[in-house]
């Protein structure tokens, strides 16, 4: 058993082979989210849920055997886990948090300075696709995902910018989105833009761009180096362009009067009050 994935050049076994450090991660934010009361019964249900299914999308990306896939033998078992943890998992947890976080952000006028000065869109987008970017280049992926801490500092870049993402516009209850309606979807889209020339990069180059991929024992004979970062690119694009155009949709019917009834207010739309969504 290893704390975390990375890339060690073995062959590739479909034994259960779980990280310690994904499962220290889960059970302490579980634990976390029931100090904070997250499980109680005046809160309501679809937060539990957005929690447990963001949770359980977390661990199924940073745990065996997509994360061991990714780290060390599929790139394109690598996008589908950036795409898991930046455009789904970070929007339902932040959607589930409990109302004591977004206490806490605002609690000082320190805090609040910080939080404003990092949400301010144009702020967090350009930090988020920096991160995006940076930790897909070869020569910052190669060195670094053959080492376990190297592996987790990825990891980690793509939760932090999932989460420099999506603050603007649904940040935990109760704080106000600095971005909706109409400027929010319009922010969602830039969001679905920016990040396009790495998979564009991956599409149209000749060769692999990462050797630890392009030298990595198949798993998959079907599955050569060229044609898995070329699928890798499809992912990104789709996949990872679908979560976001769900959002945006969703506000868009909700802008509309779609979603005006109390069953839908807040859903993925924090543009009601504090009291409509808690």
């Amino acid at each position: 058993m290893r704390w975390w994935c990375s890339a060690n050049g073995a062959a590739w076994s479909w034994e259960w082979r779980p990280f310690i450090g994904a499962w220290v991660i889960i059970v302490g934010a579980v634990g976390w989210l029931a100090w904070a009361g997250t499980w109680r019964r005046d809160v309501a249900p679809r937060r539990k849920i957005a929690a447990v299914i963001g949770l359980v999308l977390l661990l199924g990306a940073i745990d065996w055997p997509l994360s061991a896939l990714g780290a060390g033998y599929i790139v394109s078992a690598q996008m589908i886990r950036q795409v898991m943890i930046v455009t789904i998992a970070v929007p339902l947890l932040l959607f589930g948090a409990p109302e004591s976080l977004g206490r806490w952000l605002e609690a000082t006028p320190r805090r609040r300075a910080v939080v404003r000065a990092l949400t301010y869109p144009l702020v967090s987008l350009g930090i988020a696709v920096v991160l995006l970017i940076g930790v897909s280049v070869p020569v910052v992926v190669d060195p670094l995902i053959t080492s376990q801490l190297g592996s987790f500092a990825l990891d980690m870049a793509w939760i932090s910018a999932g989460f420099l993402i999506w603050m603007p516009v649904q940040p935990p209850s109760p704080m106000a989105p600095r971005l909706s309606g109409p400027v929010a979807v319009m922010y969602l889209i830039a969001v679905s833009i920016a990040p396009l020339p790495v998979a564009f990069f991956m599409t149209w180059s000749e060769f692999p761009i990462y050797s630890v991929y392009e030298l990595a024992p198949r798993v998959f004979n079907s599955l050569d180096a060229k044609s898995d970062q070329e699928l890798a690119a499809a992912i990104f694009q789709v996949a990872g362009g679908l979560a976001i155009w769900i959002q945006i949709a969703v506000r868009f019917i909700a802008m509309s009067g779609g979603l005006s009834g109390p069953r839908f207010r807040g859903t993925l739309v924090p543009d009601a009050s504090p009291a409509e969504v808690s």
